[in-house]
């Protein structure tokens, strides 16, 4: 595939966007009432709290009855909202941008490295049009993992205190809307993927498949983060078939090395954050490796980093990659894995939760930083 044949496969974006706007307006009529409009008084159930009458007919049990009910947000983007999109709002997440870091970084690392080993390396603007287009499909991509997560686990939420709001466990939009507004959200971003090659199709419906297993984990196993790390690397294997390669051709044990990298990432950084509910997950009922390492967390997240960085050194030697990577991929990783695993504090869960959203800065831009010197250093040599 030559430099313009990741453009050669662009759709009308515009036409895209009319099609997602068109699902969000059936589901808004969905949620309506017969006449296609809610009253104040059924804006109101939706966007906030069930009373306790209302939570007692709905089967609803208030675990935490000595903390504040819910209340609509009053700044922020939610705030912006009308009422009745809220709860969909909050069941996309979109008011947390830290959970879309976690979606979106994989891609851009795959983006970056399959430059890297691209035959001729891809132009820039290439590159930009790729990452463009994923934007607004990991929107819809983590949305609609979230809303299916949400909703298998409403039992969970209900009773561990950071998550007792969340729309479904608090009755503001039922189980069946819940899994309407899921296949909204992949139907939704279904044009979006026309735009890429075809070999892509079966990576996004792998991925897809993955995050939907990974939500049921944590009732069978304490390892729920294992089985999270493998959906957001195969973005990595999504990237490079998208520059027109086999992901599991000429360059395939430095890919599964990165792939590997990323999963050893994201299973650190998913422990870590887990330990803000560790206590209410106990009680729960909720697995994790969390609970399962709770007295050795740091110990673990340090072998875990020490792998990562094994697996991007023999990813950088297989793929014959420059010192430009392994200074700063290799190295800035390693750096800023080291740094979070041993400034985060695991028994407060502010810092779990706002450490969460710096390290994939830190640790992103530790990946990004090699592989965009190597992608630079080889086109500047090709254009020679």
């Amino acid at each position: 595939m030559n430099q313009k044949s990741f453009l050669h496969y662009h759709i009308d974006i515009g036409s895209s966007y009319f099609r997602i706007v068109s699902y969000y307006k059936i589901i808004n009529n969905m949620t309506a009432s017969p006449s296609g409009e809610m009253g104040k008084h059924s804006a109101a159930k939706v966007a906030s709290q069930p009373t306790q009458e209302e939570a007692q007919g709905n089967n609803i049990t208030n675990f935490f009855p000595h903390l504040p009910p819910y209340s609509d947000p009053r700044t922020g983007l939610l705030s912006k909202l009308p009422p009745k999109w809220i709860p969909y709002g909050q069941l996309m997440r979109i008011d947390r941008p830290a959970g879309f870091y976690a979606f979106y970084f994989p891609y851009l690392i795959g983006i970056m490295y399959s430059a890297c080993i691209a035959p001729i390396p891809p132009r820039p603007t290439t590159l930009l049009a790729l990452a463009a287009v994923l934007l607004p499909f990991n929107i819809l991509l983590r949305g609609a993992a979230c809303s299916w997560n949400d909703n298998v686990d409403q039992d969970f939420d209900r009773r561990v205190e950071r998550c007792r709001h969340r729309p479904v466990a608090r009755g503001a939009i039922s189980t069946t809307e819940a899994h309407v507004f899921t296949l909204a959200q992949l139907a939704a971003g279904y044009p979006i993927l026309l735009v890429f090659p075809k070999p892509c199709t079966p990576h996004m419906l792998v991925t897809v498949f993955l995050f939907g297993v990974y939500a049921l984990m944590k009732r069978v196993t304490y390892y729920p983060q294992v089985f999270l790390g493998f959906p957001f690397a195969w973005a990595i294997l999504f990237c490079v078939a998208a520059l027109g390669m086999e992901p599991f051709g000429e360059h395939s044990a430095a890919t599964l090395a990165l792939c590997g990298a990323n999963i050893l990432w994201t299973i650190t950084y998913d422990t870590i954050y887990a330990h803000q509910d560790i206590a209410d997950d106990e009680k729960a009922g909720v697995k994790s490796m969390a609970l399962r390492f709770k007295n050795n967390t740091k110990i673990l997240a340090s072998l875990l980093t020490i792998g990562q960085a094994v697996l991007l050194t023999l990813c950088g030697i297989w793929a014959g990659f420059s010192m430009i990577y392994f200074v700063g991929t290799v190295g800035g990783v390693t750096v800023a894995m080291g740094n979070y695993i041993y400034k985060v504090d695991l028994k407060r869960p502010e810092s779990c939760g706002a450490w969460f959203h710096d390290q994939f800065w830190l640790v992103g831009t530790g990946f990004l930083s090699g592989l965009t010197g190597e992608y630079v250093m080889r086109l500047t040599t090709y254009s020679t």
